[in-house]
């Protein structure tokens, strides 16, 4: 995360770095983002920048996790939609954080290009996932489902927050049309939920 000292630099010169940061990220894949076109853009010094962040992943991740609280809302709206029930929140997820995209393409415009440029990156890590999953498993809905310990909830929406957001990607990334990409979604969903274990014959 960001030093104190890039939080006490007056806000439109935090701005400034931030948005060139961010074009920065959008134009180039992880790897090749130079931290010299950055400061360049922001107009400070080099020395200046190792004083706000440790280095370029630490800006990277300070950059995507402006997109949390969007996501975190999205995450629980789509939960209270399916009335709390596990197994499915990722279509009702998939098909919200579209909707919302669509309707404000405006402000996502460089966060799709930052994740065009990194598709083979789990961004999930980067955004604070791990903590929405968190928040998600408490207010979950587990009637109807098999006995599970706590670390086998955190598995199973492991599971399937991968598969929403790999789904997502595919979308954003225009590798799979929305219908397709959905579709998909959901014979995962459907494998998780009735086990891919045929009980009637003996395991190998």
């Amino acid at each position: 995360m960001p030093t104190s000292t890039f939080f006490n630099l007056p806000p439109p010169k935090r701005e400034k770095l931030l948005c060139a940061a961010i074009a920065e990220f959008a134009r180039k894949p992880y790897g090749e983002v130079s931290i010299n076109r950055i400061i360049q853009a922001a107009e400070i010094p080099r020395g200046s920048f190792y004083q706000y962040f440790a280095d370029k992943t630490d800006l990277f991740r300070y950059v995507l996790r402006g997109y949390d609280a969007a996501l975190e809302t999205a995450v629980m709206k789509s939960l209270d939609q399916c009335g709390g029930r596990p197994l499915e929140i990722p279509l009702a997820l998939f098909d919200l954080v579209l909707a919302y995209i669509r309707e404000r393409l405006d402000q996502f415009e460089l966060f799709l290009g930052i994740l065009q440029k990194n598709m083979g990156m789990d961004a999930g890590q980067l955004l604070s996932l791990p903590e929405i999953v968190l928040k998600v498993m408490e207010r979950a809905d587990w009637r109807g489902l098999e006995h599970l310990e706590r670390d086998e909830r955190r598995a199973l929406m492991d599971l399937l927050f991968s598969a929403t957001g790999q789904s997502l990607m595919l979308v954003f990334c225009e590798k799979l049309s929305r219908e397709e990409s959905r579709r998909r979604l959901a014979i995962k969903i459907s494998i998780i939920r009735r086990g891919a274990i045929n009980k009637e014959e003996p395991l190998c």
